[in-house]
């Protein structure tokens, strides 16, 4: 077997910022997914919800796969992987993708779109929290064998739902990130952040772990592991969606500390879309790449800042540096709800692949684009960043 080697598809040397593939074959609802690679043979996929609309009674999306085997250049044809719909359940995804020991994951939620009227507490179309795994690449699927604990006591969550990528922090130790709410209050619903725990590489998960200790109107968590410990989490705010809220883990997740909102676009438009974060090893200094979508500036933006690992530790947000922001991707006009980008660095390079969504405003029409992470040729550099963090 040929041994994964990140410079086959993504070339430190290449001048070339971005690239996409437009993968709207029709007009379907194809949104919520991620991007993620096998650490170990490169085989590349994207996983997301396709249904008739965001949602509406009668709409019961599935979860949905595409395979490349050249690095993102082209991709295969869509295959359903997991349906409901013959329960008349709809699914609301957004969590998983490769751990170390080569398991893809999809964490997901069901969800009831048939109520009606609509229900009291407004948020009880919720059903209940799932996984799938596959060893082999995503040729056979196994269902965890119990619906996944969204009901901590004494608290009990009526909205809940995966978000961000699985982090694995070695010795068959595995956290999915989630949040869990209650319906609205002064017109905001509010979350608790957690974590789902497997000690034994993904066959269960038996441990949830908050992270943040009262609920607030924050959600859509993302997670990086720094090492030695040490994680981070940004959860997007939807009560000040200018900036994200921070959290920070320094023993091996049992405590969170809240470190505030950061402020890397302050007065530059809203940002209305979650975080994700990467981790870069840069000759063995570590950095934190958090992509993220600005929903409504004109154009709308997806931008990358940068931050050193041991500075956010030290230091919370004032750790990202704002002169670090690079533009990723102009979304074209006419694309009004984009976003819920995901990212895959390989090997923790600084180049790599990812993936967003465009969506129009009629809610009934959204598709994947994939972008390369080629961060040269638009005026700022990998190197300027580099320079500018101080490495």
């Amino acid at each position: 077997m040929e041994v994964f080697s990140p410079d086959k598809y993504w070339p430190l040397g290449s001048t070339i910022q971005k690239e996409l593939t437009d993968l709207s074959d029709n007009n379907h609802y194809r949104h919520f997914g991620l991007i993620s690679a096998n650490p170990l043979t490169g085989h590349t996929v994207i996983i997301y919800r396709n249904g008739e609309k965001h949602v509406g009674s009668g709409d019961y999306g599935s979860i949905c796969i595409r395979h490349s085997t050249d690095g993102g250049t082209t991709w295969g044809n869509e295959d359903e992987i997991y349906s409901e719909s013959a329960n008349s359940r709809d699914i609301r995804f957004g969590g998983g993708g490769y751990a170390s020991n080569e398991r893809l994951f999809v964490f997901f939620s069901t969800y009831n779109p048939d109520i009606s009227p609509a229900p009291t507490p407004p948020d009880s179309y919720w059903v209940a929290m799932k996984y799938l795994y596959s060893d082999d690449d995503a040729d056979t699927w196994t269902l965890g064998d119990d619906d996944l604990d969204h009901e901590i006591y004494p608290e009990t969550n009526t909205i809940f739902n995966p978000y961000g990528h699985i982090i694995d922090v070695g010795n068959n130790t595995l956290y999915q990130t989630w949040f869990g709410g209650i319906p609205v209050q002064d017109s905001l619903s509010i979350y608790r952040m957690y974590l789902y725990k497997s000690t034994d590489g993904g066959s269960s998960f038996t441990e949830v772990i908050p992270t943040n200790d009262t609920r607030q109107p924050w959600g859509e968590p993302s997670m990086v592991n720094l090492g030695g410990g040490c994680c981070l989490i940004l959860a997007r705010m939807n009560d000040d969606i200018n900036h994200f809220r921070q959290f920070k883990s320094e023993d091996n997740c049992a405590n969170w500390h809240d470190q505030g909102a950061t402020s890397f676009e302050s007065g530059a438009g809203s940002v209305g879309a979650p975080p994700f974060l990467s981790f870069i090893n840069y000759e063995g200094v570590g950095i934190v790449a958090c992509y993220y979508t600005m929903r409504n500036t004109n154009p709308r933006l997806l931008k990358v800042v940068f931050g050193l690992a041991k500075d956010l530790l030290e230091n919370g947000t004032s750790g990202w540096n704002n002169n670090t922001r690079v533009e990723i991707y102009n979304y074209p006009d006419g694309i009004t709800m984009s976003g819920y980008q995901s990212f895959f660095l390989p090997k923790n390079q600084y180049k790599g692949i990812g993936i967003t969504f465009k969506e129009t405003a009629s809610n009934s029409i959204a598709y994947p684009v994939i972008i390369f992470t080629k961060i040269t040729g638009t005026g700022t550099s990998m190197h300027d960043v580099l320079t500018t963090l101080g490495l």
